[in-house]
C-alpha cells in the first residue's frame, strides 16, 4: 500500500507553471513584445516569444525534460493569418520564424509545452507588430 501512495504522491508533486509578460518594444515604436515562460521546480524549461521588431516568433527549449515548446501567432489585417512551430528537438535548442505582419497589427501569441504530440500548460499574450 505504501508503494502505491508514494507513486501517487510523486506524480501529484509534478507541478508545472508558467509566467508571461509584455513590454513596449525598445526598437520598434508602437510595437509590443511578449513572452511566455515555462517553469518546473524553479527551473526555466522553455519559452515562446513574439518580438515586434521584424515580427519574429521564437521558440526555446532550454531543459532536457522530455517536453518541447509550441509557439503560434495569429492576426487579422484584412484577412486571417496564422503561423506556428513545434520545437521538439531537445534542450538548448531554439527556432525563429520571421513573419510579415504590418506595423500596428495586434498579434495573439500562444505558447504551450509539448509532450508526445499533446499541448500542455498553454497561455496567450497580446502583442503588437
Amino acid at each position: 500500500m505504501s508503494a502505491v501512495l508514494v507513486g501517487v504522491s510523486s506524480t501529484a508533486a509534478y507541478a508545472d507553471y508558467n509566467t508571461s509578460g509584455c513590454n513596449p518594444a525598445s526598437n520598434d515604436a508602437g510595437g509590443r513584445d511578449c513572452w511566455i515562460m515555462f517553469w518546473h521546480d524553479g527551473i526555466a524549461v522553455g519559452d515562446g516569444e513574439f518580438m515586434a521588431y521584424d515580427e519574429r516568433l521564437l521558440a526555446i527549449d532550454s531543459y532536457a525534460d522530455g517536453r518541447g515548446v509550441y509557439v503560434g501567432a495569429k492576426w487579422w489585417d484584412g484577412g486571417y493569418h496564422y503561423n506556428d512551430y513545434w520545437l521538439t528537438s531537445g534542450a538548448n535548442t531554439s527556432h525563429v520564424l520571421d513573419l510579415n505582419i504590418p506595423e500596428g497589427v495586434t498579434v495573439t501569441l500562444t505558447s504551450c509545452q509539448t509532450d508526445n504530440g499533446s499541448l500542455l500548460n498553454c497561455r496567450d499574450a497580446t502583442a503588437t507588430a
